[in-house]
């Protein structure tokens, strides 16, 4: 597994999507991610190659005796760190793992209104996904942004920055991962499922499952 980079064109200058200042390196606990903050405090991550749907539904049936007496922190920071488990790690979950580990407060969802490449104003485009929307800026820079994250490819390789999510939404995808989903619980291994119950995110009608 390799650890998240940034392209080349963003490791002089990467300019923050929500206030247009720079964004300068900042610890995470997350080891195989990039955590970047700008001067108002905008989060923003880089996250590791995103594993394969056949490695993360091997996640639940690992025998990990040994995490049954930890503590949900430890349990955590085993999952995100360890190099033989984190491949087989969702990536939205080790995304909520990381939230859980540094308990930040976020309020609100992020504008994406400057390009991360040149800083410049962002502006809404007609294009052919439904699903995004489509933002340029006025250097020809084309992104995409959906469900908080930002995207382009640069020199032929997709590239994604997520915005920090709010404590809402940390909250219904913990609720999300808790109702014991077919498809989910392949990939949701007791012990994490212990630290998400664990969590100040955790909504108290999931707490009994």
């Amino acid at each position: 597994m390799q650890a998240a980079t940034l392209p080349e064109q963003l490791q002089s200058k990467c300019y923050c999507p929500s206030c247009g200042k720079l964004l300068v390196s900042a610890r995470c606990l997350d080891p195989w991610a990039i955590s970047l903050v700008c001067l108002g405090s905008h989060r923003f991550f880089v996250m590791p190659e995103t594993p394969l749907a056949w490695q993360t539904a091997m996640a639940a049936s690992l025998p990990l005796p040994h995490l049954d007496s930890w503590a949900p922190q430890d349990v955590a920071s085993f999952w995100l760190a360890d190099p033989t488990v984190r491949p087989m790690l969702n990536e939205q979950l080790a995304q909520l793992l990381r939230t859980i580990l540094e308990a930040r407060q976020v309020s609100d969802n992020p504008n994406f209104s400057f390009c991360p490449l040149c800083g410049g104003p962002l502006a809404e485009y007609e294009q052919p996904d439904i699903w995004v929307r489509g933002l340029r800026c006025l250097n020809g820079h084309s992104w995409a942004e959906r469900g908080g994250c930002i995207y382009c490819k640069i020199d032929g390789v997709l590239f994604r920055l997520h915005a920090e999510d709010p404590d809402k939404t940390t909250s219904q995808l913990i609720a999300a991962w808790l109702k014991r989903h077919p498809h989910l619980d392949t990939n949701l291994h007791e012990s994490v499922r212990r630290v998400l119950l664990s969590s100040r995110f955790c909504p108290a009608d999931s707490a009994d499952r």
